[in-house]
């Protein structure tokens, strides 16, 4: 993972990924699903022992399939060395879709860092990366600062090249313009000091023939450190126009109710039917627990409620949770790869001295084999779990017991 300077101490963390869908590949490639009341598989997938550019933290995993290479999983993620805890860096990697949790480091990595000069020139994070196929491109969001937390979101775009993969490179990958493409806005009613954290989606608008893009990022300013998540709207992903929601109960315009005392940094937007999720890392109590949270929707920019803080707690991954390894989870992403579901995130042991920012963060890979329901009207999701058998799957809504999932 990379690192986070979150609360008043700090917090290391980094980016999310959104596709226009959540990422599938071939329902054949399939690995078959574990029988009711295996232990949860989870695994390391990339370690901090493997380089030293990533020795203190990795975090943030934005997967995408190939868009050359069919079968064929790109990630690109963050990390942090040990030796230099506030410079933070963009590496890639690939997988097989058939085999998730075994992903090959490119040996050039890291493939994005810090500018040479301007506003990102210390340290950026990883927010989200999209492929935009009319520009055979990726469109690659960060977070980046001049000083020690990273408080302004920039976009760098890399073509794909013939295979996907091989031509993302330091030389390749080209910042838009001088500018982030989202600062903090000091002005009312959002009084922001900073702004990060840009999970990212795009859907095509049928009537207006053009492209909706919806931008859901966290804040710092007059309500304190990462109170929630607000959102912002675009038609091309580069000039961005944020929304204040007056219906926001706690006055902050944020597009759901958040837990107050907690903070809401990293996140990941994808639409499953006709259900918008947020899957968001969420420290409660200024951090004391960081896990995993769901935010669900039928509207981009308004409905959003967010599910219990406890539903995805990493305390009930029955046979996999262990203090020394998953006592904190970070940087969630949910994706659907060969008719399954997996939970990419980043996730440390409990430190000796308490402080999460001195934890020891490896990059996760978890099945998704719980089924639960979410809202009335909305889909339901799959999340680490034991396996849901036929009977314990949540009930389609609708009164007659068979209405739409």
């Amino acid at each position: 993972m990379s690192r986070r300077m979150d609360g008043d101490c700090g917090k290391l963390s980094f980016a999310a990924m959104l596709v226009l869908t959540a990422v599938a590949v071939p329902a054949a490639l399939s690995a078959g699903e574990p029988p009711v009341g295996q232990p949860i598989r989870g695994e390391m997938v990339l370690r901090r022992a493997d380089h030293p550019w990533m020795s203190q933290q990795i975090e943030e995993p934005c997967i995408l399939p190939n868009p050359k290479v069919p079968g064929r999983l790109v990630m690109f993620y963050s990390a942090v060395p040990s030796s230099n805890r506030v410079l933070a860096a963009v590496g890639k990697a690939w997988a097989d879709a058939s085999d998730p949790f075994h992903w090959h480091q490119d040996e050039a990595n890291p493939v994005f860092g810090p500018s040479a000069k301007g506003w990102d020139s210390t340290t950026i994070r990883l927010d989200t990366v999209l492929y935009i196929p009319e520009e055979d491109a990726y469109y690659i969001y960060y977070s980046g600062t001049v000083g020690t937390v990273q408080d302004r979101i920039g976009l760098a775009i890399c073509p794909a090249g013939k295979d996907g993969y091989s031509e993302v490179t330091q030389s390749s990958i080209v910042r838009y313009g001088t500018a982030p493409v989202l600062a903090p806005e000091p002005a009312a009613p959002f009084h922001e000091e900073m702004a990060s954290q840009a999970a990212v989606m795009r859907e095509w608008n049928a009537g207006a023939k053009c492209w909706n893009w919806y931008m859901y990022y966290s804040y710092r300013g007059k309500d304190g450190v990462l109170p929630g998540i607000r959102v912002a709207t675009s038609i091309d992903g580069k000039s961005w126009t944020r929304h204040f929601n007056e219906g926001d109960p706690r006055g902050m315009g944020q597009i759901f109710e958040s837990k107050p005392n907690a903070y809401y940094e990293w996140h990941q937007v994808f639409k499953k039917g006709e259900t918008y999720v947020l899957c968001i890392e969420v420290g409660v109590d200024h951090g004391a627990r960081w896990r995993p949270v769901l935010a669900v929707s039928q509207d981009p920019l308004r409905g959003w409620k967010q599910l219990d803080v406890d539903t995805m707690l990493q305390t009930q991954w029955q046979g996999l949770y262990d203090d020394r390894t998953l006592y904190h989870v970070a940087t969630p992403a949910l994706y659907e790869i060969g008719g399954k579901w997996y939970l990419f995130v980043q996730a440390c042991g409990r430190p000796g001295n308490d402080n999460y920012i001195d934890g020891g963060w490896e990059m996760w890979g978890v099945a998704c084999d719980r089924l639960i329901p979410t809202l009335p009207g909305h889909a339901d999701l799959w999340i680490p779990g034991l396996k849901t058998s036929g009977s314990d799957r949540p009930k389609p809504e609708g009164s007659d017991g068979k209405g739409k999932q």
